[in-house]
């Protein structure tokens, strides 16, 4: 499980959200290629299945990791 502070939410715990495994996440863990500003909370936390839209993801979703 991880645990990112975020100051104006307090700490978010991304153990059901799908971003650890996403080929679009970005360096800093809380942003990717769809919310470079940072993902909603609903998504890091597992409560939104980002495999459908979200408003503001530029049309970009979940995509697995490629294997190596």
């Amino acid at each position: 499980m991880s645990k990112f502070a975020d100051s104006d939410i307090g700490f978010i715990s991304v153990n059901k959200g799908i971003c650890n495994r996403c080929q679009h996440r970005g360096h800093d863990p809380m942003t990717c290629k769809a919310f470079p500003t940072g993902i909603p909370e609903e998504i890091l936390r597992g409560d939104f299945d980002h495999h459908k839209p979200f408003e503001g993801d530029k049309d970009i979703q979940f995509e697995p990791t490629p294997s190596i």
